[in-house]
């Protein structure tokens, strides 16, 4: 037994070095396979990456050949939304000629609003514009701005039926009712709405035509509007009747040269019968209005500037007033921020009844000077500056303002 062990550890002595080297070159072997499958695994990614790569390239060039689907007469009608509003605070000096100073600072909710668009067929669409305007106690009135069912027959003709803003020059067609759409927090005086004393008939009931006609020279974009015109005051938009079977045409015409890009001057025109008003004294007869204007823009980056004048002509058989109106705005655009100056007047006949005890609407200039930032993409920052020097008073403001879409 005890030779065997002795034989058995002799052995294992000097078999132990080739075991060594063989199980060494098992351990290379292993490893060579190893690395090649590694490497195998390697190419298979590389030429599955060059694979997905080219791939991806390939779709990139597919949907950038891929044009919008035309919508279709049989595409079922969906409504889209767009809301918006604006909240802001306001500090006011006004120094009265006829009664002691006044000053008032306050927060304000604005507006909110928002439009509503559907394309019922390839050439017809609707749009609705609706308002939620807060009062001082609190409750809060909704009216409906525009409603309108539109037919596109070409790029030079498109009727339209329905509750629309009036083609009177340049602000009323480019700026509704969303404050971030305007440089400034508000609109020029000229242009007050009815609802905030405004001597404009900003709103129509009936028909429009309009349309671009293309020229080698350039473009003329017009507006015709035939509809219900004002009621007894200069407040009522008359929705579903027409106090007199007189209607009001207004036509709006713009020259946009190419040889100067974001430049356009034009001319309105409107013509109106004002309904009698027997409840008040002066307002026995109807009145004949003629409203005609000019204006004229250029609003390529960074620049803006924007002019627009009215004359207003009232005659009720018994004597004739004028009344006369503009403003001019002038901005530029430095990145986000957009500093803008505006100065405004009216001239007003204080013999025209029709006008009578609407606030503010008398002789006055209105200076305006504001700086906008673009906050985001669609929410901007304004802080404004307005002096007025007016028949009845004098008055200093600061509105700080944020206007957004959502």
């Amino acid at each position: 037994m005890k030779r065997f062990a002795i034989l058995f550890f002799a052995w294992l002595f000097f078999c132990a070095p080739f075991y060594s080297a063989h199980a060494d070159d098992a351990e290379i072997r292993a490893l060579r396979k190893e690395v090649s499958e590694l490497k195998a695994i390697v190419e298979k990614l590389t030429q599955g990456q060059e694979k997905l790569t080219h791939g991806q390239e390939q779709n990139k060039v597919e949907i950038t050949q891929i044009k919008p689907k035309p919508h279709s007469d049989f595409d079922v009608p969906t409504l889209k939304m767009q809301g918006f509003g604006h909240l802001q605070y306001d500090y006011s000096n006004q120094s009265f000629r006829d009664r002691p100073d006044k000053n008032t600072n306050r927060f304000a909710t604005g507006n909110l609003g928002f439009t509503i668009t559907s394309q019922i067929s390839k050439k017809l669409s609707f749009l609705n514009e609706t308002l939620f305007k807060f009062q001082q106690s609190g409750n809060a009135n909704v009216t409906v701005e525009r409603v309108l069912l539109k037919y596109e027959h070409a790029s030079w003709l498109n009727v339209s039926i329905g509750r629309e803003h009036t083609p009177l020059g340049y602000w009323n067609q480019h700026y509704h009712h969303a404050r971030w759409m305007m440089t400034s927090t508000d609109r020029p005086v000229i242009y007050r709405v009815e609802a905030s004393d405004g001597i404009l008939p900003m709103h129509y009931v009936g028909l429009g035509l309009f349309g671009d006609l293309g020229f080698d020279f350039g473009d003329i974009e017009y507006s015709v509007a035939i509809g219900n015109g004002r009621g007894r005051n200069t407040r009522t938009v008359q929705m579903i009747e027409d106090k007199n079977d007189e209607k009001q045409i207004a036509t709006k015409f713009t020259i946009q040269p190419s040889a100067l890009e974001g430049f356009g001057v034009g001319a309105s025109f409107l013509y109106d019968v004002i309904p009698n008003d027997l409840g008040t004294v002066g307002r026995e007869n109807e009145i004949d209005e003629i409203i005609a204007g000019g204006h004229l823009y250029y609003t390529r980056e960074p620049y803006e500037l924007i002019a627009e004048y009215k004359h207003i002509r009232h005659d009720d058989s018994r004597s004739v007033k004028s009344h006369h109106g503009g403003y001019i705005q002038l901005a530029y655009s430095i990145n986000k921020f957009k500093p803008y100056y505006r100065i405004g007047f009216l001239e007003i006949d204080s013999n025209d009844v029709f006008f009578a005890n609407l606030n503010g609407v008398e002789d006055s200039i209105h200076h305006t000077v504001g700086l906008r930032y673009d906050w985001f993409p669609f929410a901007a920052i304004k802080l404004e500056y307005r002096r007025m020097d007016s028949k009845s008073e004098d008055s200093n403001s600061v509105t700080s303002q944020v206007s957004f879409i959502y």
